[in-house]
This record gives structure tokens, C-alpha cells and sequence, in this order.
């Protein structure tokens, strides 16, 4: 019996090695290519790895940096690639982003920031705020790019969501049903709070912020 969980436990870690070796077969660079996102009209450019759904880069606000950058971090399927090669693709995805439509890729935040600030300044406030209610896109590459701390949330957040009627055994919901209710689009539950949803909101977004893998809080101003 012994012998045979030793054999399934390097069955499991072979896997996982060539799970590895699959997502990185060119030593420490990752398989991915390079994005767009347009800010509040500033260009910029990141690498993504859609084999690891995962943001692979910093933001770059020009596509020489990135170009740069993924000649040292970055490979193809069929291996490494020069500057002008990444360059090129850069120069090419503006107008053919691969992880959303052209018109997505274009984010205006000052709505959402203005409304960000008043949250955190008065989170307490009774007055619908529909600026939260942030660009998709925003939110699906912040995920992308956090590395979800393995804890628990704040035992008054905790309370919050469970106020709110919030799935407790799944948090990736949080966020968008706090932000139904901080921007007036659904009820507030009879128990729960307008600082419920405010609590909930602010703890998902700050987590998403403070635990990316490749700092964006420069470019997108966002952080408290």
C-alpha cells in the first residue's frame, strides 16, 4: 500500500512538472503575446498567456518597451522571438486585439474613479453611485493579474455579504452583486445595508489592487 501512494504521489508530481514545462518550454519565458488597453486615453500594452489565462507583464505605454520586454520574457509556440517580431504584433493587435473587440480595449475611468473616491471617502453614503459599476474589461484583467491571497476576508466583510444574502462558499460573485446595489440597480436586501454593499465592494476591488503580480497601480490610479 506504502509503495503504491509513493508511486501515485510522483505520478501527481510528473504531471504537474509537465503541466510546468508545458506553460514555460523555454526556461523562465512564458508562452503569450501582447495586448492593448487604451486608458483614459493613454495606449498601452501588456503580455498575456492565454494558455495560463493570466496577465504575464507590467503595462507599457509605448510598443518599443513592450516589444523590448517580451524579447526577454516572452516566447511563442515555436519558440523565441526578436524585438521586431514583438513589435510588430504589438503595432498589429491595435487594431485585432485578441482578448476583447477593438471598442473594448478602450476604458474611460474618470466616472469610475470619481465615484471610487467618494465611496471611500463616505462609504456610508445613501446616495447610488453608478460609476462603480466598472469597465468589464478593467475587472476581468485585474483578476488576471491578482494572485488571490489564500486567507480569509475580514470577519466585518464576512458579515456584510452574509447580510446581502451572498453565496459564502464562493466570493467570485461578491463584486458584481455589491455593485448592483451601491448603483441603485437591484434593492438592497430589508437586513442588509448600503455600508454592507460598500464593505463588500471595497474589500473584493482593494484585494484585486493591492495583490497584482505586475503592479498597475501607477497607470490606473485606483489605489487608496
Amino acid at each position: 500500500m506504502r509503495w503504491a501512494i509513493q508511486l501515485a504521489a510522483l505520478a501527481f508530481c510528473g504531471a504537474l512538472c509537465a503541466q510546468a514545462a508545458a506553460q514555460r518550454p523555454y526556461g523562465a519565458m512564458v508562452v503569450g503575446g501582447i495586448e492593448p488597453v487604451r486608458i483614459d486615453g493613454q495606449q498601452y500594452f501588456f503580455g498575456y498567456s492565454f494558455r495560463m489565462d493570466q496577465v504575464l507583464t507590467p503595462l507599457f505605454a509605448d510598443a518599443e518597451s513592450a516589444a523590448a520586454y517580451a524579447t526577454t520574457h516572452l516566447a511563442q509556440l515555436d519558440g523565441r522571438k526578436d524585438k521586431a517580431f514583438w513589435l510588430a504584433q504589438a503595432r498589429e493587435t491595435l487594431d485585432d486585439p485578441q482578448l476583447s473587440d477593438r471598442d473594448g480595449t478602450v476604458l474611460d475611468l474618470s466616472g469610475f474613479r470619481r465615484d471610487l473616491a467618494s465611496l471611500r471617502s463616505d462609504p456610508r453614503t445613501l446616495r447610488a453611485l453608478p460609476g462603480v459599476d466598472a469597465p468589464a474589461y478593467l475587472i476581468y484583467l485585474l483578476e488576471m493579474n491578482c494572485k488571490w491571497p489564500d486567507e480569509p476576508q475580514p470577519a466585518r466583510v464576512t458579515a456584510a455579504a452574509r447580510r446581502l444574502g451572498l453565496d459564502m462558499d464562493d466570493t467570485s460573485g461578491w463584486l458584481e452583486y455589491a455593485t448592483y446595489y451601491l448603483t441603485g440597480r437591484e434593492a438592497i436586501p430589508r437586513r442588509a445595508s448600503f455600508n454592507d454593499a460598500a464593505s463588500v465592494y471595497l474589500w473584493y476591488l482593494d484585494t484585486l489592487l493591492v495583490h497584482q503580480r505586475y503592479d498597475w497601480s501607477k497607470e490606473l490610479g485606483l489605489r487608496s
